[in-house]
């Protein structure tokens, strides 16, 4: 019964996760990301449907799965739209931030009453957000104001698991965006090419939460 108990968890988010692809379609148009062609369209939501699979079947035993799944959903909307526009908008970020915040406020209420992870959540945005705020002031071009704000709504995942995790998140997230932006600037022979952060810093984020996490 367990077994089959799973099977249908995985299956129900793989459907939502499928669909979730179809809806992003439509969302994601003002932010100029191309997935007009059906075929395009099919493969957003296939690819969805299966990461949906794999989040549920890594995490079914996790409370907090819920988050887990819009943490990737919403990474993946992130992604597309720094892809296309190299942009991180607020509204996405505070999207994926409130509905991490949302699960494990409601996990902290059923399951955990001392409420230790959902500070140390809190916690974690915050110390991130006003680290990257100094950064920002003191070398303003070294990352973008959307960069810092992605980084803090990460952190709010991160904080749930272990500050451990706050700070492998952390580091993997920039090793790996100033692995991607070396590349780039190889590739385009052109130091002063923009790069688009999101994908490095959402990548590496999950670093963190799969060491940590069983």
């Amino acid at each position: 019964m367990l077994v089959n108990a799973q099977a249908v968890l995985v299956g129900a988010f793989a459907a939502m996760g499928f669909t979730a692809g179809l809806l992003l379609v439509r969302l994601l148009r003002p932010w100029s990301v191309g997935l007009s062609r059906p075929a395009q369209v099919i493969a957003l939501a296939t690819y969805l449907g299966m990461l949906s699979t794999l989040i549920a079947s890594r995490f079914a035993g996790d409370p907090a799965l819920p988050a887990w799944w819009w943490l990737a959903i919403t990474g993946v909307a992130l992604s597309l739209i720094d892809l296309a526009c190299h942009r991180l908008p607020h509204t996405w970020v505070l999207a994926m931030a409130g509905g991490g915040l949302a699960v494990f406020t409601t996990v902290t209420a059923t399951t955990e009453p001392t409420g230790t992870a959902m500070v140390r959540s809190l916690l974690a945005a915050l110390v991130v957000f006003g680290t990257g705020i100094v950064v920002f002031l003191l070398i303003p071009n070294w990352m973008g104001f959307g960069d810092i704000t992605t980084n803090a709504a990460l952190a709010s995942y991160w904080g749930w698991i272990g500050w451990h995790t706050v700070l492998i998140g952390l580091v993997s997230s920039i090793l790996l965006l100033g692995i991607t932006s070396a590349l780039t600037w190889i590739r385009l022979r052109d130091a002063a090419a923009r790069i688009a952060a999101g994908p490095s810093l959402i990548l590496g984020s999950w670093i963190g939460i799969l060491l940590h996490t069983s």
